[in-house]
């Protein structure tokens, strides 16, 4: 009778055990997700494949530049953010394709497709090892947005054991115009 007591107190320990790890373990999009390092504007931020340093923000309701011989002009009913950053590869010769802006909701705003052809575009520029390269992310957001935001730049959207910095961004230092004119070299 103790013996079967004894058996039956143990098996519910195990299974309360179990239950408690079950609770515990990290899902396996956290366990593979990607490896964040976070920083501010202004500053170096490191992780191990590339480094990049947010150096400016400017915001405006209409966008201009030259695109292939012919003059653009993009408006929109929200604002423009255009982010420059400086960014070096530390082993490899690589690509920074996915750029995101978190607005002050939580939301996620990618790189803008409306402005294809920008001169001084980042992420169509391959990073060397050792040759640090500056240029720019556009990014298309409700001017709500704007009073909180952060920049996350990975390789590529839905990074898996792979870097992603989360650079946060001081709206009061971002510059505001009305009209954006981006240069050939992309300032």
């Amino acid at each position: 009778m103790i013996r079967t007591a004894f058996y039956s107190a143990l098996a519910m320990l195990s299974v309360l055990a179990l239950m408690a790890l079950k609770e515990t373990t990290p899902s396996y999009a956290m366990l593979t997700g990607p490896i964040i390092t976070r920083g501010h504007a202004g500053e170096t931020v490191s992780g191990r494949a590339f480094s990049a340093k947010l150096s400016q923000v400017r915001k405006a309701k209409v966008l201009s530049y030259d695109s292939f011989g012919r003059k653009v002009e993009r408006d929109t009913s929200g604002v423009w953010v255009v982010v420059t950053v400086e960014a070096a590869a530390s082993t490899e010769t690589l690509p920074i394709q996915a750029a995101t802006i978190i607005g002050a909701s939580g939301r996620s705003y990618r790189q803008s497709t409306r402005v294809d052809g920008v001169p001084g575009a980042l992420s169509t520029k391959t990073i060397q090892p050792g040759l640090p390269t500056s240029g720019i992310f556009v990014f298309e957001l409700p001017e709500a947005e704007t009073s909180r935001m952060a920049l996350i730049l990975a390789r590529h959207y839905s990074p898996q054991l792979s870097d992603q910095l989360d650079i946060s961004i001081d709206a009061g230092k971002a510059i505001s115009q009305s009209t954006l004119k981006i240069g050939n070299d992309g300032r």
